[in-house]
């Protein structure tokens, strides 16, 4: 499961599987792992992962309002004028 990643992922694993459901994970450990793989990889680990979620997040938004003030804009066409008639009951 772990093949083709960074060894601290398999490390994570096989310490996760050690943990008696009582116990209490050492977080330390865990995160060393993780910010020593980071390191080892030229990542900066103070740069938090959702800031990507974030910055994702306002993107599809701005998209999304461009998209629906497009629509408002955009002027029907001669063919496609409707008259407002008396509703029907």
């Amino acid at each position: 499961m772990c093949r083709g990643h960074p060894s601290e992922f398999k490390e994570y694993m096989d310490y996760c599987r050690a943990l008696k459901f009582e116990s209490e994970p050492n977080y330390k450990t865990v995160i060393g792992l993780f910010e020593s793989c980071m390191t080892r990889h030229n990542l900066d680990i103070k740069i938090q992962d959702y800031t990507w979620k974030q910055n994702r997040l306002s993107k599809d938004k701005e998209a999304l309002k461009n998209s629906v003030l497009n629509v408002i804009r955009k002027k029907p066409k001669n063919n496609e004028d409707v008259s407002i008639t008396q509703p029907f009951y």
